[in-house]
């Protein structure tokens, strides 16, 4: 064998093969009630969804994340970059900076030549040596699904650490991506797309590295983080105002979107699948000020493998110091709306 396509071996690509929300609500409550392990330099856990578990070890505190998928794609070298960009994504969704990694991979040897995982290795060692950092290891087992990703470690000083759930009133939401992903995805599994023919722009989307975390890490006037991935975009705004006194009222005419997902976005969504997950489960914290069409409705929730961050930060801090920055990471910072004083809704006008 000297071909395959990784797309028809994927049951579900990407972010879109988590499973629902309310049923990974539920794993995570057995999985707090049975453990019992307590460590005072445990700062941060799973308890409310957050993208890194963060251990105090001084005056630097360990990052941990694990992230893991079937193809989005069917070019294993696209395949390999998308996997290792999304697995360092949580650290930078964090403010920290990766160092160590180690490979999770299962594949069918029988139905995918090697050939095509050794491009899947290149493609992700590429992204890693950009980010510099260093794969030291893995685990590798035959599955009739290929999967690919990695378990991270990185560090980060106290100060940069940020959270997904501790915006302030008057911060402005910005994203750093179009959103689309997951349809576009889709549409390529359906032969709606032709990978070859997706222009640079888009695949510049789809393998982006969340560096630019590490550089808002640092600034004490972004008061919160993190990444945009199976969830959807509302099912990340709604971890940000659960259980709050902040409302985020979004502008959706300002919501960026990646060229042609919205045409294709109810041809490429399927009922049941991650969307509809996420429609049922996040439903209760939408309020809208105006109608909105289906396809924004769908790709508001489509889940996204390896989006944009998701951040909040005040007026100032946006206008002086993200415009800097804008200078070494042009089209990252769309504002998209606003924090404002409430009781966990998210208002879409």
């Amino acid at each position: 064998m000297t071909s395959c396509n990784l797309l028809e071996l994927s049951e579900s690509g990407g972010c879109g093969c988590k499973i629902p929300p309310n049923m990974l609500g539920r794993i995570l409550k057995t999985t707090s009630q049975n453990n019992d392990a307590i460590d005072p330099n445990l700062l941060l856990g799973f308890e409310t969804s957050d993208d890194c578990a963060v251990y105090n070890f001084g005056d630097k505190h360990l990052l941990f994340s694990t992230d893991f998928f079937s193809s989005t794609v069917n070019s294993p070298y696209l395949f390999g970059k998308i996997a290792a960009a999304n697995a360092l994504s949580d650290i930078y969704a964090t403010g920290g900076k990766p160092l160590i990694v180690n490979s999770i991979l299962a594949f069918p040897p029988e139905d995918i030549p090697m050939p095509y995982v050794e491009d899947m290795i290149k493609g992700a060692q590429e992204v890693l040596t950009q980010c510099n950092a260093k794969n030291v290891g893995g685990h590798t087992i035959k599955n009739a699904q290929p999967l690919y990703g990695f378990a991270v470690i990185g560090e980060a000083q106290q100060h940069q650490i940020k959270r997904n759930n501790t915006p302030q009133v008057g911060d402005l939401v910005i994203i750093t991506k179009p959103i689309g992903i997951g349809v576009l995805s889709n549409a390529l599994k359906m032969n709606l797309l032709n990978e070859d023919a997706l222009p640079e722009h888009t695949i510049e989307y789809i393998t982006r590295v969340n560096k630019i975390g590490y550089e808002l890490g640092k600034l004490s006037g972004v008061h919160s983080m993190t990444d945009i991935t199976g969830f959807g975009l509302i099912g990340h705004l709604s971890e940000m105002v659960e259980n709050s006194n902040f409302d985020v009222s979004i502008d959706t005419s300002d919501i960026p979107l990646i060229d042609g997902v919205k045409e294709l976005c109810i041809k490429a969504t399927k009922n049941p699948s991650g969307t509809f997950n996420n429609i049922s489960r996040y439903a209760k914290y939408l309020q809208y000020k105006n109608d909105i069409s289906e396809e924004l409705k769908l790709l508001l929730h489509d889940p996204q493998t390896n989006g944009g961050l998701l951040i909040t930060v005040d007026q100032q801090t946006y206008e002086s110091q993200l415009a800097a920055l804008s200078d070494s990471y042009p089209d990252h910072f769309h504002v998209i709306g606003q924090v404002n004083q409430g009781s966990g809704k998210i208002i879409l006008k």
